[in-house]
């Protein structure tokens, strides 16, 4: 649910921000491929004009603000933006500029070509870092004296890594969990101890909350959905590499499709589609629950999320071979080409916008769901005006005050996630359209895993 979430919010947020663009970026001049140890950090010809390329899905204009102000104090830099509009008349023409994109970048990458900095949101990142077309940004970051780590959400960038490097950026992150009925849950007497609860733990707790409790539901969310969002939280255990090759492990995701399963039979689950008739629906809206799988990517989805009058943050529930920690989602993920001949400066275009452009950000700027900055002095300044400020509003939510304590609570949260969820788009959309053939009981979840392990495997090695 917490995936669905963000894609709709971010796209009706960021596509109103990019509404009017168009892509205007030439191809930039082919190199031989090297690996990211063999390239030089340094350019070769520094003391001249310089022109980056940034291809971007998600061109705001926070983002033309920020190249506007670097190139001003950087005026022997270009900075040249490739953006291919994530808007359309309709979604047809939004999912064509989609696969636009897609196609575009990934066929130039692969070719040893592209641009110097590349948004790698909805690219295959591990695939580039594993054809070692990306630069490791950790050696950037080493090599870099003024670069200071401890101004950074370093529980992020150390486990944000692919194959022990650092190959993307990435400036804004948020939490996954679930968002819980606190005076609900108070009320039942029921312990809750999230600091490493597995699903079957989540289950037992939701009966008994359900038992001792006058709310029916444990959990709003629709069975599919779940699914694919149990998988991406359990990805790293569901995914074994042998060979060379990354396969899906479908043992392990019957067992997924069971515990959902268990869920419904015990009524544990309101479901969106079947109870409730969609997720805007008033009956939706008007669900009440126990917990709700809530992405906090903003202070206003945090201190304003209209679930319930006393909400606590709950830690997602994980094998507990994965360890204590939350979950997070990254976005803006920037990452550098490995050909590119100005690897230098676009490292250092690359932490302007870790730095000085986080820092130029506003507490109401991050209200636009697409997550709290990587830069953690950048996040405190805006706590800060936040708690001058006294009060919270938004378009849908009225005036509120700002309750201090809990925003205190939320950079606790925050240090402390280090599972990233981080499955690309199409497998969740595989496991979502999969699994509904076997929630409306026309599969069996045997059939409907091996479908499934088919595509994914398919996926994962393309």
């Amino acid at each position: 649910m917490k995936k669905i979430a963000w894609t709709l919010t971010s796209l009706v947020c960021l596509l109103a921000a990019c509404s009017g663009n168009s892509s205007q970026g030439t191809e930039v001049p082919v190199t031989e491929p090297a690996s990211p140890s063999q390239a030089p950090l340094e350019s070769e010809h520094a003391s001249e004009p310089v022109t980056l390329t940034f291809a971007t899905y998600y061109l705001s204009d926070r983002m033309k603000t920020a190249v506007t102000k670097y190139e001003s104090l950087h005026p022997d830099v270009t900075i040249r933006l490739q953006a291919t509009p994530s808007y359309g008349k309709d979604l047809d023409e939004a999912a064509a500029n989609r696969e636009k994109f897609l196609t575009g970048a990934n066929t130039a990458i692969l070719a040893g070509k592209g641009p110097d900095l590349v948004e790698l949101d909805i690219l295959p990142m591990e695939a580039y870092a594993n054809r070692h077309l990306l630069v490791n940004l950790q050696d950037m970051m080493s090599s870099d004296i003024s670069f200071r780590a401890q101004d950074y959400f370093t529980n992020i960038l150390d486990n944000a890594r692919v194959n022990d490097g650092l190959y993307g950026m990435p400036l804004y992150f948020y939490l996954d969990g679930l968002l819980g009925n606190k005076s609900a849950i108070d009320k039942t007497g029921v312990p809750i101890d999230d600091s490493n609860w597995t699903w079957n733990d989540f289950i037992a707790a939701a009966k008994q909350l359900k038992q001792k409790g006058e709310i029916a539901s444990a959990l709003i969310t629709e069975p599919s959905i779940l699914l694919s969002e149990m998988t991406a939280d359990n990805f790293t255990r569901l995914v074994k590499e042998k060979n060379g090759e990354r396969a899906f492990d479908s043992d392990s995701f019957i067992e997924l499709i069971h515990d959902v399963q268990a869920m419904i039979d015990d009524g544990l689950l309101f479901d969106m589609a079947a109870d409730g008739g969609g997720r805007g629906s008033a009956a939706t809206l008007n669900a009440k629950a126990y917990f709700n799988a809530w992405p906090i990517d903003s202070f206003e989805s945090y201190l304003l999320n209209g679930f319930a009058e006393q909400t606590k943050l709950y830690t997602l529930p994980h094998p507990h071979e994965l360890g204590a920690g939350g979950y997070f989602s990254t976005f803006g993920m920037v990452g550098i080409n490995a050909n590119s001949p100005h690897k230098q400066e676009a490292w250092q275009f690359l932490a302007f916008l870790m730095d000085d452009e986080a820092k130029s950000l506003t507490a109401a700027d991050t209200n636009t769901n697409i997550g709290f900055p990587i830069n953690k002095l950048a996040y405190d300044g805006q706590v800060e005006q936040l708690k001058e400020a006294g009060t919270i509003q938004s378009d849908v939510h009225p005036e509120a005050i700002v309750d201090t304590e809990k925003l205190d609570q939320l950079k606790g949260s925050l240090s402390e996630a280090v599972h990233w969820v981080r499955t690309p788009s199409k497998i969740d959309e595989t496991i979502m359209n999969e699994s509904k053939a076997y929630f409306s009981g026309q599969k069996s979840a045997e059939a409907v895993a091996k479908l499934v392990q088919s595509k994914i495997d398919l996926i994962l090695n393309e």
